[in-house]
């Protein structure tokens, strides 16, 4: 009897860890990563590296908003780059079709670090070997 016990309590134990961990993976920060790395990018942009993080989104200053940030490289203008997704009629669990809101926000590189206007930073370590930004951008998702 006790026997039988310590392999359901031992499945249980399983069980449970196996649930959070699908839960990390496939919701909140990790699943809108995984939600964000999963779309293609066309053929003239190259990924580059990709961070996400939790920071402040301006409103109730709780410090809950996801971020995910691409760094692509492509000879693409920022103007290109905006009517390139504009175009695409990307939809993200976190965006609302036909809200004002754009899908991302696109900024153009200046070193390896990620700056937004919400005093959220990501350091990109891959991009400290380049020293001609010119066609290096910072593409921001926020949920």
């Amino acid at each position: 009897m006790k026997k039988k016990k310590l392999i359901l309590m031992v499945l249980f134990i399983v069980g449970i860890v196996l649930i959070g961990m699908w839960m990390y993976f496939n919701t909140g920060l990790k699943g809108f990563e995984k939600e964000v790395s999963n779309f293609a990018l066309p053929e003239n942009i190259e990924r580059i590296a990709m961070k996400s993080g939790i920071g402040d989104s301006g409103g109730n200053g709780d410090y809950s908003t996801y971020r995910v940030v691409l760094v692509v490289k492509t000879k693409m203008s920022i103007k290109e780059l905006n009517e390139e997704f504009e175009n695409r009629n990307l939809t993200f669990s976190s965006h609302i079709e036909n809200s004002d809101k754009p899908i991302c926000y696109i900024t153009h590189c200046e070193d390896s670090v990620f700056t937004s206007d919400r005093e959220f930073t990501l350091n990109f370590d891959e991009l400290e070997q380049v020293e001609d930004f010119n066609d290096y951008y910072f593409i921001e998702f926020i949920k």
